[in-house]
């Protein structure tokens, strides 16, 4: 029972940070594409760096939304022909996902660690501005890290709760009244 109150408080953290993370990403975008398309047709001028820092408010924002998706299994996945399958099935499938999932981190959290050691020993900066290259590019590792966590919690849900997220499921297929 402890380690459904902590992975329920865990849960409730990580979304309040993917929240911030996902508003903040699109508020980024949205402020800079405004502001672009204002600034090139009124005055025929366009900041060096802006669509460098709207991409990678874009990397933020699509690697936290996956973190996000990925905790209701409503990531990249064949549902409709899951749907049709019994629950031993499902389940051996999401176990097969989630495990390929978590390797695939595993070598993303591994290969973007380099790459970020050489952004800060070299101290590159986005185009235009002095905002460390580094801090850009951690949006992998860490949107990584947080997806990885999220795999976990719905494997552990998959082995030991399958009765919860049958719940889960159950609610999000159900119509809106």
């Amino acid at each position: 029972m402890k380690i459904r109150k902590t992975g329920a408080v865990l849960g409730r953290c990580m979304d309040k940070v993917e929240n911030t993370v996902i508003l903040t990403s699109y508020v980024t975008l949205i402020a800079l594409v405004g502001v672009e398309t204002l600034r090139r047709a009124l005055f025929q001028q366009q900041a060096t760096w802006g669509p460098e820092v709207a991409m990678y408010a874009f990397i933020w924002l699509s690697w936290f939304a996956m973190a996000k998706h990925c905790r209701y299994g409503t990531n990249l996945a064949f549902l409709q022909f899951r749907e049709a399958m019994p629950a031993w099935g499902r389940r051996t499938l999401e176990v097969m996902d989630m495990t390929l999932w978590l390797t695939i981190g595993g070598v993303i959290l591994y290969t973007t660690s380099a790459i970020i050691e050489r952004n800060l020993a070299s101290e590159q900066t986005i185009f235009g501005t002095s905002i460390p290259l580094a801090w850009a590019n951690l949006a992998v590792p860490l949107g990584w890290g947080f997806s990885m966590v999220r795999i976990a919690q719905r494997l552990f849900l998959v082995l030991f709760d399958w009765d919860q997220l049958e719940e889960e499921r159950r609610n999000q297929a159900a119509p809106a009244a």
